[in-house]
């Protein structure tokens, strides 16, 4: 059980009456963490799944249908403060609406758009604009973070049972079926995960990562040691996803909290050690893995397809800038803009614009490109940006940065079609959005306690 916590609790903030995070709470307890909160946290780890549930037999996935109730709960619940719209919420719904006019006018209304408009763009900015409320106290913020952390004890579990070859003791079942089928040989040398896809895997690993390292930092006793103990692993499974985007962005991230957390660099060669230890324990264990990282580093046709789809993006966007060719409309279209390069081959036509902001500009054009650049420089990196006064607030900082590091990487090189990594990051970024600037004439914030968090 947790321990209440008091009013005087410098690691309880809660949205005050503007939405924004503030430092006064009641007693609270997990009796009194609201029901909308376990709803949303549900859905959230249960997205993992998402697009593979009628593997599992169900015609629609339960993640969609708790994200719905939850939000309709948090935003019912009378105890919970609304945040103050804000010019930026209005770009976000601007920029959503644009989305679904283009794939109305485009006469797009098929089943893969509108899931398209929904976890690419809608619920990211709803979660963004929600986070405050989601998690407003301290006691929901590490519930959070537990959550996070034993959804990667899962996919660390997965990443190594797949890389080992033990394909029957995989869950769900789907897992093992697509390890096996010959032709996704590419990503069946891969840790795909519940994505059955190595770059979501992968990226989802170094979140949960991320989570499990800011736990050990805010919480103690077991849940302190389950942190320390997961944030490696977790690394270490990502690598397994054998996706470079996901190891250049993992890396950009521990070399950034490296650069911005002093107090971490005494620590820096025992983690290069540690580091060194766990790759060599690992490639004892299973020899193959060096081979097959070898094998997709040096792997040049993943690269050949980007660059034909973001070369026939940019002749797109060239002959549409205004418009573009309608949302979710590249993969039928695109094969009119591809054309045969002296340097490098064509091997496939209709896949995605492998980046996303190039992908937003070909299919909703310049203005619409730049309202979303708008968005993610006014949120996500401003939050990031930005000093806090609260201690606490500055973990989160650093965890926001290591995860926007994370997501940004694969989104220069890869469309990010599964929803999890996106949610995950603009959560956060909502959540950090709302605490409280430090202004120039407030001192430094004083380190936290050694044990903040709660039992």
């Amino acid at each position: 059980m947790s321990r209440p916590i008091t009013s005087g609790d410098p690691a309880a903030p809660l949205t005050g009456a503007d939405g924004r995070v503030g430092t006064s709470a009641p007693p609270r307890s997990v009796r009194d963490v609201p029901f909308a909160f376990y709803v949303l946290l549900a859905a959230l780890l249960l997205n993992v799944f998402s697009g593979r549930w009628s593997d599992m037999g169900l015609p629609l996935g339960p993640d969609r249908l708790l994200f719905a109730g939850g939000l309709i709960l948090l935003l019912l619940d009378p105890r919970i403060p609304r945040p103050r719209p804000r010019l930026l919420h209005a770009a976000m719904l601007l920029f959503t609406t644009w989305a679904g006019a283009s794939m109305i006018l485009h006469d797009a209304l098929d089943t893969n758009a509108i899931y398209a408009v929904l976890d690419r763009v809608a619920m990211p900015f709803l979660l963004f604009a929600t986070a405050p409320m989601f998690l407003r106290g301290a006691l929901e913020r590490l519930l959070f973070l537990r959550g996070l952390t034993l959804l990667g004890v899962y996919l660390t579990i997965t990443a190594f049972l797949e890389t080992a070859g033990l394909t029957g003791l995989l869950f769900p079942r789907y897992i093992a079926v697509f390890e096996n089928v010959p032709t996704l040989s590419d990503q069946a040398a891969r840790a795909g995960g519940p994505f059955v896809s190595g770059e979501a895997n992968g990226m989802a690993l170094a979140l949960c990562a991320v989570a499990a390292f800011l736990l050990a930092r805010l919480d103690r006793r077991a849940w302190r040691v389950l942190g320390l103990v997961v944030g490696p692993l977790a690394v270490a499974a990502s690598v397994l996803s054998l996706t470079r985007s996901v190891w250049l962005g993992v890396a950009l991230a521990a070399i950034a909290v490296v650069a911005t957390r002093r107090a971490l660099w005494q620590w820096v060669p025992l983690m290069v050690i540690a580091g060194a230890l766990l790759a060599v324990v690992g490639l004892a264990a299973v020899p193959d893995v060096a081979d097959n990282i070898l094998e997709r580093g040096s792997t040049s046709r993943s690269l050949d397809d980007r660059q034909n789809s973001n070369v026939a993006a940019v002749r797109a966007i060239a002959d549409d800038p205004v418009t573009g060719v309608g949302w979710a409309q590249f993969v039928e279209v695109g094969p009119d803009w591809v054309r045969q390069a002296e340097d490098y081959p064509v091997t496939t036509v209709n896949i995605e614009v492998h980046n996303v902001l190039l992908s937003r500009a070909a299919e909703l054009g310049v203005p619409a490109a730049l309202l979303f650049i708008g968005i993610l420089l006014a949120g996500p990196v401003a939050a990031i940006c930005r000093r806090r006064r609260d201690p606490e607030a500055e973990d989160w900082r650093t965890a926001t940065m290591a995860a926007g590091l994370i997501w940004f990487v694969p989104a220069m090189t890869s469309p990010i079609p599964y929803p999890f990594p996106t949610f995950v990051v603009f959560t956060l970024a909502g959540l950090l959005w709302a605490f409280p600037s430090r202004s120039p004439s407030t001192p430094p914030p004083s380190p936290p306690p050694a044990s903040p968090g709660q039992e």
